[in-house]
């Protein structure tokens, strides 16, 4: 081997032997870099963490009080209510106390029989809802006092415990009784208006609309006027 190769090959030697730590440091400062990112990052997830659970808690924290709010406002209204449903209760106890002691007073100082007292017992049949007990003593009452002062209220009232039933032809009769047997009475009107509704209820829809015209003519002031007016109304709007 010659001089200059024997030197070139101690170069290399030497250059080779360099280089190999040198490598060795840049992939050590490399993978330490890479940790110290990894380091910077973690710490980053860990503290946006901590953040998105304290706006969950803070979130959590306004729906709880909202609740207790609502809790607290609706609890009041319940007592509220306990209080004014206790209140109403008292007042009706205390009415119908002094009902029942007016009641009691009155049936001391009249006499529990007559016609007047038969009148009222049907009646009273009637507002409890017991058609068929109220229907039977408003006859009996109108066969036994045909000319006493409430004959005209008792067919009436009969007229509609048929109504009430929807027996139209019944109820029909019974009003066009009051036209006919009382025209001087104070139920003269509504019986007109009635017997316009049963006219109505059975498909006779021009003896309807006549009978409904005669209370707006005749009884213009009368409570009955209004609804037949209404009737009139509705019976156009259907093309009756």
């Amino acid at each position: 081997m010659s001089w200059r190769a024997a030197t070139g090959l101690a170069v290399a030697v030497l250059v080779s032997a360099a280089a190999a730590p040198a490598r060795s440091q840049s992939q050590g400062e490399r993978i330490g870099s890479l940790e110290q990112r990894m380091g910077a990052v973690e710490q980053k997830l860990d503290n946006q963490a901590l953040l998105e659970m304290s706006h969950q808690l803070d979130a959590l924290s306004a729906e709880i009080r909202a609740l207790r709010g609502e809790l607290e406002a609706t609890q009041h209204d319940l007592d509220a209510a306990r209080r004014q449903q206790r209140d109403q209760y008292v007042d009706l106890d205390a009415r119908l106390r002094t009902a029942e002691t007016a009641m009691t007073a009155a049936q001391a100082t009249t006499p529990a029989a007559g016609p007047d007292a038969e009148y009222q017992a049907a009646f009273n049949l009637l507002k409890e809802g017991r058609y068929d007990e109220a229907a039977a003593a408003f006859k009996a009452f109108l066969g036994q006092h045909r000319e006493h002062e409430l004959a005209a209220n008792a067919q009436y009232w009969l007229g509609e415990v048929y109504y009430v039933k929807r027996a139209f032809p019944a109820a029909l009769a019974a009003f066009e009784t009051v036209l006919t047997q009382f025209p001087a009475s104070r139920k003269l009107p509504d019986a007109l208006l009635k017997a316009g509704y049963c006219h109505y209820e059975l498909g006779n829809y021009g003896l309807a609309r006549r009978a409904l015209a005669r209370v707006t003519q005749e009884f213009p002031d009368a409570t009955a006027a209004a609804g037949a007016a209404e009737r009139l109304k509705r019976m156009a709007a259907e093309g009756h």
